[in-house]
């Protein structure tokens, strides 16, 4: 194992305690979530061009007088032990039987940057690893996650994850990063540009700021709207505080949860504008990506965040009561007392009219709080549970297909708007009623009787 990540073997055993992507606080996260998916060994992919760090040095770089190198360093991680010899005799001779079980067992890349921030460490750029287990112990983990495609020497490998990258302020800070993140889920739902960090920032800074465009001193929440329609998106913006004031909100709910839960299904990426106070001074202002949530029964016992001051999928808990409103993570213990979610943001295709906002309220009152009435009087399992999700119709009538439920053909058939909003009466994992709503009107709009009612 190399001691220092200037001049790693090409394949060498994953050891945690070696830190071979330098000395900061991500990469220290980093070699222990590598440790926690079971990586054992990793190969070292030297002068990788990266697409996005390529596009960021053109614009900004390419001009410092320093000279900074255009390419970077890759490593790869697989969950089983090989050597050098091993993985050079299957190149020579195309073991394609080596090379099935490279992609079986791969959990992903981490690529380096050639440049530091203002501690000396390397940046870490683009990141794409595995997940945590979906299911574990009668608990489920959803992620938001899409398929790429990997080459390494030419060898084909596959990855289900959502990338990460540390903020690099030269051309885009916390806000830019969350931006970038959220973009690779709705490149394959709207069809959106993918941009690079800079690009982003360019096209966020063209609603002015009393700042600097570049170096980036982070976007405000109007700039990063300005992002998502310059690249024709629409913006939802969710107060957590205001939800409380809804006259069915009640101890049992948690507004954070339900909207994470609600845009997953269709695979929207949620933005969390976080407050972090450090005891009696101003406090700071933060952005990150809800990456997924682990849940029994439907209740949320932690987010995963992609957070670019700790490192992706990182474990959120609630500080009390099982809310989320205060976040329980990396943050409190680097000296902060307390971590509040402020804002939440959501991008979305225009044709989305229907705000969960509008959703919610008739979700609460005609739905949760009747069911909650029917489980204290014994009418209802108690593990009954009401569920509201945003859905396209492509996903709505698949699902359909797999069940078996009274006039199936004629709601197969039925024509439907693009977009659903679907509250869903189940029990532990089996729906009993789904309840359809126009998700391209303005207000609240039924569109068929319950299905699944018998």
């Amino acid at each position: 194992m190399p001691k220092t990540p200037q001049n790693p073997s090409l394949v060498f055993s994953f050891d945690p305690a070696v830190k071979i992507f330098g000395d900061s606080a991500v990469s220290d996260y980093l070699l222990k979530y590598l440790k926690a998916i079971k990586v054992k060994t990793c190969v070292f992919e030297d002068g990788y061009v990266d697409k996005d760090f390529l596009i960021d040095y053109a614009k900004f770089y390419a001009r410092s007088f320093e000279p900074i190198s255009k390419v970077t360093k890759r490593y790869h991680f697989f969950a089983f032990s090989f050597n050098e010899a091993e993985f050079k005799d299957a190149l020579k001779n195309n073991d394609t039987r080596f090379f099935n079980k490279l992609e079986k067992k791969y959990k992903g890349f981490i690529v380096v940057k050639p440049i530091k921030d203002k501690y000396g460490h390397f940046l870490i750029g683009r990141t794409v690893l595995d997940v945590y287990p979906h299911k574990d112990q009668g608990e489920f983990r959803e992620y938001l996650t899409e398929k790429y495609n990997v080459s390494l020497y030419g060898i084909h490998l596959t990855i289900r994850s959502l990338p990460f990258q540390v903020q690099d302020t030269a051309v885009g800070a916390c806000a830019t990063i969350a931006c970038w993140i959220s973009l690779f889920p709705l490149v394959s739902l709207f069809g959106v540009p993918m941009l690079s960090p800079i690009e982003v920032t360019e096209k966020s800074v063209s609603f002015p700021a009393d700042c600097r465009n570049f170096p980036s001193e982070g976007l405000s929440l109007y700039q990063m709207k300005n992002y998502f329609n310059s690249i024709g998106l629409e913006t939802e913006f969710i107060k957590p505080e205001e939800f409380k004031n809804y006259e069915k909100y009640n101890e049992n709910d948690d507004i954070i949860s339900d909207v994470v839960k609600s845009y997953k299904k269709l695979g929207l990426p949620v933005i969390a504008g976080l407050e972090l106070k450090d005891h009696d001074a101003d406090p700071e202002y933060h952005a990150v990506v809800i990456s997924g949530y682990r849940h029994r029964n439907g209740d949320v016992q932690e987010l995963y965040v992609h957070d670019d001051n700790i490192g992706p999928y990182s474990v959120v808990t609630p500080i009390e009561n099982g809310k989320f409103y205060s976040w329980n993570n990396e943050w409190l213990a680097s000296g902060y007392s307390e971590v509040n979610v402020t804002r939440l943001l959501i991008p979305i295709y225009p044709k989305i009219r229907l705000s969960f906002g509008r959703m919610y309220e008739i979700f609460l009152e005609k739905f949760k709080r009747p069911l909650e009435i029917q489980i204290q009087s014994k009418n209802m399992n108690e593990n009954s549970r009401a569920e509201l999700f945003l859905t396209d119709i492509r996903n709505y009538k698949k699902f359909l297909l797999t069940q078996n439920f009274d006039k199936k053909m004629e709601l197969l058939c039925k024509p439907m708007p693009r977009f659903l909003w679907v509250v869903r009466i189940q029990c532990e994992e089996t729906p009993h009623y789904d309840f359809v709503y126009d998700g391209t009107a303005v207000y609240p709009k039924l569109i068929c009787d319950p299905v699944f009612e018998h």
